[in-house]
């Protein structure tokens, strides 16, 4: 089930993807009234969906938090 992130500046979905057999985790973040979209995949490619999974929520709770503080990536 996908988990929602949000704060004022963005919102962030998790999804998990599965790429040349393995499992790979993945955000789409949402921001201002045009709703720039911004993807971003976790760099490890795991074995289980619960893996993935995990690595996305960590990431997207990350992301939200950076976005907050607008962090220069």
């Amino acid at each position: 089930m996908p988990a929602l992130y949000f704060s004022p500046d963005v919102s962030a979905f998790t999804s998990v993807a599965m790429v040349e057999g393995f499992y790979v985790g993945r955000v789409s973040c949402l921001q201002g009234k045009k709703a720039l979209k911004v993807e971003h995949e976790c760099l490890c490619y795991r074995d289980t969906y619960a893996e993935a999974e995990r690595d996305a929520n960590r990431d997207a709770a990350a992301l939200v938090r950076m976005w907050a503080d607008k962090v220069r990536i």
